[in-house]
């Protein structure tokens, strides 16, 4: 099975996997605790990924996973900021994105955005507070255990997705809303603990990869 590794970009340590040499892609993962549930998945996919030729890296947004960088003080330009230099390091011919993560999917340079489960920023708010209404948190700015400063807030709630010319959007059987793809699997996200789905890695790796050969020959 192909390892994962880490290594330096301008904006700190990321997870990468597969060869360089090859087509690469920037993975964009879900937001806040979202992430911690989907990451085992999402490294079944990269891996199955390299298996295919196709590398793949995986950055922490600044002040989520292993950032040194205090969320209470991040900005939403500075997510998308990061994401720019990401495209700038890594050079994808791609964004794969998830779930929240393709709110930041509109870089300049990428033509192709692949999407899985894409989901709104007023939906991803709204998460949170439901959180927050079942903690003991008082203070407004605490949302689903995470210290936001109101201006990144009322960004997140306002931002929605992106249009792009070249993309594809895959949801879950289970998933009524519009989609080129569904596939059968759990919604991770929704789980209390962190899981992992080998079948739905997979089948998310065959379409991405098919998908981004087939962007390469057209």
């Amino acid at each position: 099975m192909t390892a994962l590794f880490s290594r330096q970009t301008s904006r700190g340590e990321v997870l990468s996997c597969g060869l360089k040499n090859g087509p690469q892609i920037l993975v964009l993962q879900p937001l806040f605790d979202e992430a911690n549930r989907c990451r085992r998945t999402i490294a079944l996919m990269m891996r199955a990924l390299a298996s295919r030729g196709i590398g793949t890296t995986l950055p922490d947004l600044p002040g989520l996973g292993e950032s040194l960088a205090p969320l209470a003080e991040t900005r939403w330009e500075d997510w998308q900021t990061a994401v720019s230099d990401w495209v700038n390091d890594i050079r994808p011919v791609a964004l794969a994105a998830f779930r929240g993560g393709a709110l930041l999917d509109s870089v300049p340079g990428i033509v192709a955005h692949w999407r899985f489960a894409p989901e709104t920023g007023a939906r991803i708010v709204r998460d949170l507070e439901r959180t927050r209404l079942t903690s003991s948190a008082a203070d407004k700015d605490v949302l689903g255990g995470h210290k936001l400063a109101p201006a990144f807030i009322d960004a997140l709630r306002t931002a929605d997705l992106p249009s792009h010319s070249l993309m594809r959007t895959v949801r879950l059987e289970s998933d009524a809303t519009d989609a080129d793809l569904h596939v059968p699997g759990s919604p991770l996200w929704r789980r209390a603990e962190p899981g992992e789905d080998a079948a739905l890695a997979e089948a998310l790796a065959e379409d991405l990869s098919q998908w981004i050969n087939q962007c390469a020959a057209s």
